[in-house]
């Protein structure tokens, strides 16, 4: 596809937008999160050389450009390169670090289906991250959801980011809520709510506060 702007005007572009959504919070009122007893999550348990090994397993046999190998060369070596990895990662979870370099990313804009192309807010960026930075994600994330599952913390109605939930099981629970109500004659009505640059436009600090005194996250899981 050939783009219709230069990378700086998308650059620009995509930063004005986040910085727009920011100032118009800025004189809303500090949320002020209060604290609820709960377990409490301090440190990760340890990364195993046969976890990477599955994760690596896994993993789509996507590239990146940050990559240094490509991603089939690193499959094909996982018995390998699984035990180097499980001591790097164990090394990061036990120090509260994620490495700079994991964060860096190549953003490429992505037109959005059926759109015109010559239109700047038709575009969205699309991050792509490398093998590494996705596997220690993977690791944390599936540590991070075993204790929401097993402290029963998650909404029990979400249907996003959850095992067997999709638009789909949302969209079955707003039908069986309106089925009955119209069988009693009752008169619903549905709010949708949507949120632009809804995570790049995220507060940390907020985020940060929400972690540590609704979720029990401490120490070095919090850092």
């Amino acid at each position: 596809m050939t783009l219709a702007h230069t990378a700086d005007e998308l650059i620009t572009f995509f930063r004005d937008k986040v910085d727009s959504v920011h100032a118009s919070c800025a004189s809303t009122p500090l949320y002020e999160v209060p604290s609820r007893m709960t377990p409490t999550f301090e440190q990760f348990a340890p990364v195993t050389a046969e976890e990477v090994e599955r994760l690596i397993s896994n993993a789509p046999c996507k590239s990146c450009q940050l990559d240094p190998v490509p991603t089939w060369l690193v499959k094909e070596m996982r018995a390998l390169i699984s035990p180097f990895l499980s001591l790097l990662f164990n090394k990061f979870l036990t120090s509260g670090c994620f490495p700079t370099q994991f964060k860096k990313a190549v953003v490429r804009p992505l037109l959005k289906e059926g759109l015109d192309a010559s239109q700047l807010k038709n575009y969205r960026p699309v991050s792509n991250l490398s093998s590494l930075s996705k596997l220690l994600e993977s690791t944390v994330q599936s540590r991070l959801q075993t204790f929401l599952d097993d402290s029963d913390m998650l909404p029990a109605i979400q249907s996003a980011y959850l095992q067997f939930h999709s638009t789909e099981s949302a969209v079955l629970k707003v039908y069986s809520d309106l089925l009955p109500a119209v069988d009693s004659g009752q008169v619903s009505a549905l709010c949708l709510l949507y949120l632009t640059a809804a995570f790049d436009t995220v507060d940390h600090d907020l985020l940060m506060l929400r972690l540590e005194r609704q979720f029990g996250f401490r120490g070095v899981v919090l850092q």
